[in-house]
C-alpha cells in the first residue's frame, strides 16, 4: 500500500515544473494587470471648410509611439459629433474603473467660448455662437469633469489643439478667445500645446505639428518621468518656433509615471531597433522664455494694451533677468478658513445659510455679482465636479475668463482657489480674488459676506442665480 502511494522522482519533478509554470503566469498576468496601459487618440483635419494639414499624421505618429510603449490604443480620425461624444464616455467609464494607466490625445480645431474649452467635430455648423456649443464637444463636461479624483493610476489628456482659429472672417456673433482656457482636474496631468489663449502651429503639409513631432520624440526616452517628459517637450517646441510658441501643463498627479520606464518599449513596431534618444536641447535663457511667454499673452488678447502710467520719480535700473518659473498646479487644496469668530454684520441676528442649503442653491448652476462698481460684473459657475468657471466684464475693457477650484466647508462658508494665470493687460477686466465666504437672505435679497479668516472681501447682492 504504502509502495502504491509512492511518487516517483520524474512525476515529482513534472509536477514542481508545472507548478513553478503556473506561478510564473499568473505573476505576468497579475503584473500586466497593475501595469494595463489604455488610450484614446483622436485626429480630426477634414473639416469641410477650415481643413487642416497634419492631425491625422500626429494622431497616427502618436498611436505608434504608445503601442509601442505598451498602451492598448483606440484611434478615432475625423469624428461627427455624435460618435466623437460617444467614444468619448465610453473612454471616460472606462478611466472611472481606475485600474488603468490612462491617456487621451486630441490633435484638431479647438476653442473656448466663456472660459469654456469645446473641442470641434468635423460636422460643426459655424452660424452662431450657441448652436457652436451644442454641435461641439465640451471637453470639461464629457471628460474632465467625469474622471476629477485622485485614483491609483495617472490619468494624462494631451491636447494639440488651436492650430488656428476657425472663426475668423466665417462667422457671426461666435465671441471666442485665441487659443484653450485652463483647466485641471485631481490625479490628473493636462498637457496643451500652447500657453493659455495662444494658438499653436501647425508645422509643413503632410508633415507632424511642432509639438507633437516633440512629443514622440520625448516619450520614448527611457526612464524620464512625465513632468520632466514635459519640460523637454517645452524647451523643444521654443527652440523650434523660437519662441513663438510656449507649451503648457496644468498638474496634479499623485504618482510619479514614465513613459517608457527602463526595459520598456526598446524596440519600434516592425522590430525596427527604437532610435536612440536624440540630445536634449539646451534650455533657453531665462530672457528667452519671457520674451516667449510675453509674446503667448500678446496673441491671447485680442484688444489692444493700454499704456501702462510713467512711474514717478526718476527711472530705475532695468532688473536683471528672472529664471522662468514652471507653470502651478491647475489643482490646489483649499485650506480651510481660520478659525476665529463669525463675520461681523451690521444686523442683529443675521443668519447665515448652513452648507446643505447653499449646495443645494449653488452648485451646477450659474450666479452674477457686481464686483467693485456697477459697471463691473462677474459671473461664476460651479460645477458639481468641483471646478468653477468664471467670465468677468467691465464697462470699456475687455472680458477676463477662468476657471479654479471650489469647496464648501462644513461651516456653510464657501471656498474658492483660482487657477494662476499670466499678467493682466490694463485695459482687462479685473480678476477675482481667491477667499471664503459665506451667503445669508436679506429679506428678498441673497448677500454675500466674506468668511472668518478672510477680511478684505467686499460684500456683495447676487443679481441673478440659475
Amino acid at each position: 500500500m504504502t509502495a502504491a502511494r509512492r511518487v516517483p522522482p520524474l512525476c515529482r519533478a513534472l509536477l514542481l515544473l508545472l507548478a513553478l509554470a503556473w506561478v510564473s503566469v499568473a505573476m505576468g498576468t497579475a503584473a500586466q494587470a497593475a501595469d494595463k496601459r489604455i488610450a484614446l487618440v483622436i485626429g480630426n483635419a477634414r473639416y469641410p471648410k477650415f481643413p487642416l494639414a497634419n492631425p491625422e499624421n500626429d494622431a497616427r505618429l502618436i498611436a505608434t509611439r504608445l503601442r509601442v510603449l505598451g498602451f492598448q490604443v483606440n484611434e478615432q480620425y475625423n469624428l461627427a459629433v455624435v460618435p466623437f461624444r460617444r467614444v468619448l464616455r465610453d473612454f471616460a467609464r472606462e478611466v472611472q474603473q481606475d485600474d488603468a494607466i490612462a491617456v487621451l490625445y486630441y490633435a484638431g480645431h479647438g476653442v473656448q467660448i466663456d472660459g469654456r474649452n469645446f473641442l470641434l467635430p468635423v460636422d460643426v455648423n459655424l452660424r452662431d455662437q450657441e448652436e457652436v456649443k451644442d454641435q461641439s464637444v465640451d471637453i470639461d463636461e464629457l471628460f474632465i469633469g467625469r474622471i476629477d479624483k485622485v485614483g491609483s493610476f495617472p490619468r494624462i489628456v494631451i491636447l494639440d489643439a488651436c492650430r488656428n482659429n476657425p472663426f475668423a472672417g466665417k462667422t457671426r456673433n461666435i465671441r471666442t478667445a485665441g487659443g484653450l482656457a485652463e483647466m485641471g482636474a485631481r490625479g490628473t496631468l493636462i498637457a496643451f500645446a500652447s500657453a493659455p489663449g495662444a494658438a499653436a502651429e501647425d508645422g509643413p503639409d503632410g508633415g507632424n505639428s511642432v509639438y507633437s513631432k516633440s512629443l514622440a520624440e520625448e516619450m520614448t526616452v527611457p526612464g524620464i518621468e512625465v513632468e520632466q517628459m514635459f519640460k523637454n517637450v517645452r524647451v523643444r517646441v521654443l527652440r523650434d518656433t523660437n519662441g513663438r510658441q510656449l507649451p503648457w501643463v496644468n498638474t496634479s498627479l499623485t504618482s510619479d509615471f514614465s513613459f517608457n520606464p527602463v526595459g520598456r518599449g526598446s524596440r519600434l513596431a516592425g522590430g525596427a531597433a527604437s532610435p536612440p534618444p536624440a540630445a536634449r536641447p539646451p534650455a533657453p535663457p531665462a530672457k528667452d522664455i519671457e520674451t516667449a511667454l510675453e509674446n503667448a499673452r500678446r496673441e491671447r488678447d485680442s484688444a489692444p494694451a493700454a499704456p501702462a502710467p510713467a512711474p514717478a520719480g526718476p527711472p530705475a535700473a532695468a532688473p536683471a533677468p528672472q529664471p522662468a518659473r514652471p507653470a502651478p498646479p491647475a489643482v490646489v487644496a483649499l485650506a480651510p478658513p481660520t478659525a476665529g469668530p463669525a463675520p461681523s454684520s451690521s444686523a442683529a441676528g443675521r443668519q447665515y445659510l448652513a452648507r446643505d442649503e447653499l449646495q443645494q442653491l449653488v452648485v451646477g448652476k450659474s450666479h452674477s455679482f457686481e464686483d467693485g462698481s456697477p459697471q463691473e460684473l462677474q459671473r461664476w459657475e460651479l460645477r458639481s465636479s468641483g471646478l468653477i468657471y468664471y467670465n468677468s466684464q467691465a464697462v470699456g475693457r475687455a472680458g477676463v475668463n477662468g476657471a479654479g477650484r471650489w469647496e464648501l466647508k462644513d461651516d456653510g462658508s464657501l471656498c474658492v482657489r483660482f487657477n494662476a494665470a499670466p499678467p493682466m493687460q490694463p485695459n482687462q477686466a479685473r480678476r477675482p480674488d481667491n477667499g471664503c465666504w459665506q451667503f445669508y437672505r436679506d429679506g428678498p435679497r441673497l448677500m454675500r459676506a466674506s468668511a472668518a479668516g478672510t477680511p478684505g472681501l467686499p460684500e456683495v447682492e447676487i443679481l441673478n442665480l440659475r
